[in-house]
């Protein structure tokens, strides 16, 4: 692998670490087979999630203790956006699950992490489930981008 190929490869990585659904159809345009590209876009977004979800959850705790300290007055009438209302009917209808489907390809991995650390902290199944979540979503898209530049390519 040369300069061009392994910096290709990095951009790659960092895209499917915030930005998944993009990932795999730039992984394949660049030429990367199927299996570099669920590697790089699976290693890349499984990253994300790990970075996200503790930097989240710190953040959070840290947010929640200056909120103590300074009373919890800041705190003006909360604004439910259609945003909102999507996020709270997915936790109560989907669950985790639900969550982690649609991280990688709705949400992305910074978002759907952090709301994971947000209502899931302390689940041990958090970080497996998202993990797999990625890695299933890796294959489709991988597959979905190969068979677009196959028909592309053969038209």
């Amino acid at each position: 692998m040369d300069a061009t190929e392994l910096a290709a490869a990095f951009g790659i990585f960092l895209l499917s670490s915030v930005k998944f659904f993009f990932a795999p159809g730039a992984s394949v345009a660049a030429g990367f087979t199927f299996l570099e590209t669920v590697f790089i876009t699976t290693v890349g977004g499984m990253c994300g999630v790990l970075f996200f979800y503790y930097a989240g959850g710190w953040a959070m705790m840290k947010i929640s203790a200056m909120l103590q300290k300074f009373g919890n007055n800041a705190a003006a009438k909360k604004v439910f956006t259609r945003r909102n209302r999507m996020i709270v009917n997915v936790k109560l209808n989907f669950g985790l699950i639900g969550l982690a489907l649609l991280t990688p390809f709705l949400l992305s991995i910074p978002i759907g992490a952090v709301l994971a650390a947000r209502f899931y902290q302390g689940n041990p199944y958090v970080v497996p489930v998202l993990f797999v979540s990625i890695a299933l979503w890796s294959l489709g898209l991988t597959a979905f981008s190969v068979l677009i530049k196959a028909n592309l390519v053969g038209a």
